[in-house]
């Protein structure tokens, strides 16, 4: 069995560290790379072709990770994308919902659950 390959995109470089820290002493789980813009993050799905992706909403250069995450939906349905972000608004989390992601957590108040959806993930694929 593989192990589930993550990619972490995320502008702060503290928040990129804290969830690969998180996500590498996960049984299954490879963290394969991280980015902190909407470019970086495409291209490093074209060249990794991660499972899943755990995606912050607001990137850097004024990006967004709606962009990433219809890029992904349309090119690679099945790589999973879970958002992780500081923005908790209702509509927020139902767009990104709508687009294709699985899940949405707060980082303030969820973190450890995006970890938890990860494990879930890489146990059951």
């Amino acid at each position: 069995m593989c192990a589930t390959r993550v990619l972490v995109v995320d502008d702060s470089p503290l928040i990129q560290h804290r969830v690969v820290a998180m996500l590498a002493g996960l049984p299954g789980v490879d963290v394969v790379g991280t980015a902190a813009n909407v470019e970086a993050a495409i291209a490093q799905v074209e060249a990794l072709r991660p499972d899943v992706i755990v995606l912050d909403v607001e990137l850097e250069h004024g990006g967004k990770g709606l962009t990433v995450v219809k890029h992904v939906m349309r090119e690679h349905g099945e790589t999973q994308v879970i958002a992780l972000s500081n923005f908790t608004w209702q509509a927020m989390r139902e767009a990104y919902l709508q687009a294709g992601v699985k899940a949405y957590f707060d980082k303030a108040l969820e973190f450890e659950s995006a970890r938890d959806w990860v494990a879930q993930y890489a146990r059951t694929h």
